[in-house]
């Protein structure tokens, strides 16, 4: 067999100085690409292999921010990394490790063309409640993301609750160990403060506040009158037999006017021998809204309805024992409790 050298004096010499040069540059990057990895090292603004992307690659704020981490986010709404460190070095070790709740901190995330405040958090594996309530208070604007925007993005899920004057009962309420608050805040009990608003770790907003918080809530279509059947199964006020209800009743006086919930496209209005009466006004995520028992309809199909256009007048029409509005909440087609999108419903 050829020995090696004897192979490299059959190849001729210019394919060899071919070959070297590709070898020669490669090596040259790779003797530039090793100090700077190992002296930036986690300040890099791209995630190691593995590691979750939480923000945007092309970010550099990230790297070029403060000594204490922190970048340009909101001071008011990031811990101390000192008050944490402190706090941290005081948990005490169970079977060898320290088992305490991690500081949460924030990254910042530009919007994309296309972004939405659900699929950035379903990019990122958190809840669209925890992205929303910290971006957009109440759910003001959340559908109207802007390219280039910056975002905050906490690396947990929870959302920030104001505090009250008793700190354990508010812990009881929400259902999260005080201990686990305090850590993931990175401060110390002596350092509450009534006011303070503080971040719970794995807390979610329920019911209206939910829905409110992801810009799905809906205000009052007829302000002035109150429940007389809910959502869920009751008793058929005409058999008496056990049924679903998928609606709301609304009771108001006769001929009051019917606003619309939300803004949207009227998809139908017409008669049904159950609803009599109705509109449906299709709105925004694949929800739509059904005003039902209507005396009579004063909007047509296609128009554009903004929070608060008429769309009829309260009646007793079809299905229906005596005046009142059965209003539905449906996603997709499938009814869904109106209480969970209403308030001051009484």
């Amino acid at each position: 067999m050829l020995m090696f050298h004897e192979l490299l004096q059959k190849v001729p010499t210019k394919k060899l100085l071919r070959l070297r040069r590709p070898f020669l540059k490669a090596s040259a990057l790779l003797i530039v690409a090793i100090p700077v990895v190992l002296v930036l090292g986690e300040r890099l603004p791209f995630p190691l292999p593995g590691e979750p992307v939480l923000y945007d690659p092309t970010d550099w704020s990230l790297l070029l921010g403060s000594a204490g981490g922190q970048g340009r986010f909101d001071p008011a709404m990031t811990a101390s990394v000192t008050s944490a460190q402190r706090y941290l070095s005081a948990g005490e070790p169970v079977g060898g490790l320290s088992v305490v709740q991690p500081v949460v901190s924030f990254l910042l995330y530009r919007v994309k063309p296309g972004d939405t405040i659900t699929g950035i958090a379903q990019k990122l594996g958190l809840n669209p409640d925890t992205i929303s309530s910290l971006n957009r208070s109440e759910g003001r604007g959340v559908h109207s993301l802007s390219v280039g925007e910056q975002i905050q993005i906490p690396t947990q899920d929870g959302i920030f609750v104001t505090l009250d004057s008793d700190f354990d009962a508010l812990c009881r309420k929400k259902g999260v160990p005080p201990e686990e608050v305090l850590a993931a805040n990175g401060v110390t009990r002596d350092q509450l403060a009534t006011g303070q608003k503080l971040f719970f770790p794995g807390v979610q907003h329920t019911g209206y506040e939910y829905s409110l918080s992801l810009g799905v809530a809906v205000s009052n279509p007829l302000p002035n009158a109150w429940e007389t059947s809910p959502y869920g199964y009751r008793a058929d006020p005409f058999t008496g037999q056990r049924r679903k209800h998928n609606g709301v009743d609304l009771a108001a006086a006769y001929g009051s006017p019917v606003r619309s919930a939300t803004e949207g496209v009227v998809r139908a209005a017409g008669w049904d021998d159950v609803l009599g009466n109705y509109v449906e006004v299709a709105g925004q995520l694949g929800y739509s809204y059904v005003y039902g028992h209507m005396s009579r309809i004063l909007i047509t199909p296609g128009s554009r309805v903004v929070r608060g256009s008429v769309l009829g007048a309260v009646g007793a029409t079809g299905y229906a024992t005596g005046p009142h509005l059965h209003f539905e909440v449906r996603k997709f087609g499938v009814p869904l409790n109106p209480a969970l999108f209403l308030s001051g419903i009484r």
